[in-house]
């Protein structure tokens, strides 16, 4: 392990800048997919919905979320996981306001179903961020090989 620089995980430069963005992305990414249930009963309560409409949104948020992985799997091989995960977040920006200038169960409904794929974002994290573990000497110096 002599001569290797050691890890900074307070960097901001290099594979540390990377690894950074990586997680803040899939963080934002879980957040934006996840973002009804601790709001629930607000939410609820101003669009006056009833249980099963609040039902049929949990389920909506997950209904679009598996074939979304898939296609998301296919462009992250083909174009790169930071080009697909950069888009997948400007794009699924759109139905996160869409869902937060909801007037009605309709409005919010349509923007949980299209919400459900900022899901498939965890297909691109999980690549990510575990690159900057198998790669280069940050591995070996986490895990002390």
């Amino acid at each position: 392990m002599s001569g290797q620089a050691g890890i900074n995980l307070f960097s901001f430069k290099g594979k540390m800048k990377v690894l950074h963005l990586s997680w803040m992305a899939f963080f934002i990414t879980f957040m934006v997919w996840f973002n009804f249930a601790p709001l629930l009963s607000v939410i609820g309560d101003s669009l006056g919905l009833t249980k099963s409409e609040i039902k049929t949104l949990m389920l909506l948020n997950v209904a679009l979320t598996i074939p979304a992985r898939i296609v998301i799997g296919m462009l992250t091989d083909r174009y790169g996981p930071r080009l697909v995960y950069a888009l997948l977040l400007a794009v699924c920006s759109v139905p996160c306001f869409m869902f937060a200038f909801a007037n009605s169960f309709e409005q919010a409904a349509i923007s949980r179903f299209l919400l459900g794929f900022i899901g498939a974002g965890f297909v691109i994290g999980i690549r990510m961020v575990p690159w900057h573990y198998s790669h280069g000497n940050f591995h070996h110096q986490v895990f002390n090989y």
